[in-house]
């Protein structure tokens, strides 16, 4: 007979659950300081994702998930980076890679800025909130949305250019003012 696995306790699997879909943003937010502007960001954090859910038994629940988490995601970075390099990209050396991985934070409360965006985000009316959702989610472009809505894709970008401005100038004031 072969070996049998470990039995998965279900409040452990269900906490770890938790804890991947709570640091999603962080992890996403992480990856993009690693390869910004990069087409891949979203394929390296589903690698990430994946490796996470591999090693779910490997994490040791009480520590610090967010710094285990961010461990994977720099190796699925490397990886990404050297097929950037194979493929002629122009990329970060690997010794800067590492700086930049290791320079960032692994606290579990979500950053500042992440906090003051949901604040300012809340603030907004649900019209303007379905635009900047149908803008910066994945499945229907901005001009499939103005089609729905009976817009010109055109009106919708100035709404979007508007939105963005008040969100910028929200976030600014939340951040200031929580400075003082």
């Amino acid at each position: 007979m072969g070996k049998m696995g470990k039995k998965e306790n279900p409040d452990d699997l269900q906490a770890y659950v938790n804890l991947l879909v709570e640091h999603q943003d962080r992890l996403r937010a992480y990856i993009y300081t690693l390869i910004p502007g990069s087409q891949y960001v979203g394929d390296v954090l589903q690698n990430t994702n994946a490796v996470l859910w591999q090693k779910r038994k490997q994490f040791e629940h009480g520590t610090n998930f967010l710094a285990w988490a961010f461990n994977i995601a720099r190796y699925q970075v490397k990886h990404q980076h050297g097929r950037d390099k194979r493929d002629g990209r122009l990329v970060f050396s690997d010794q800067l890679l590492e700086r930049i991985g290791e320079s960032a934070p692994t606290e579990s409360p979500r950053n500042r800025l992440l906090d003051a965006l949901d604040l300012c985000m809340a603030k907004l009316s649900g019209d303007q909130q379905k635009i900047v959702h149908a803008r910066y989610t994945h499945g229907k472009s901005l001009e499939q949305y103005a089609k729905e809505l009976g817009r010109t894709a055109g009106s919708l970008r100035t709404s979007l250019h508007r939105i963005r401005d008040a969100l910028k100038i929200c976030v600014e004031n939340t951040i200031s003012e929580q400075s003082k």
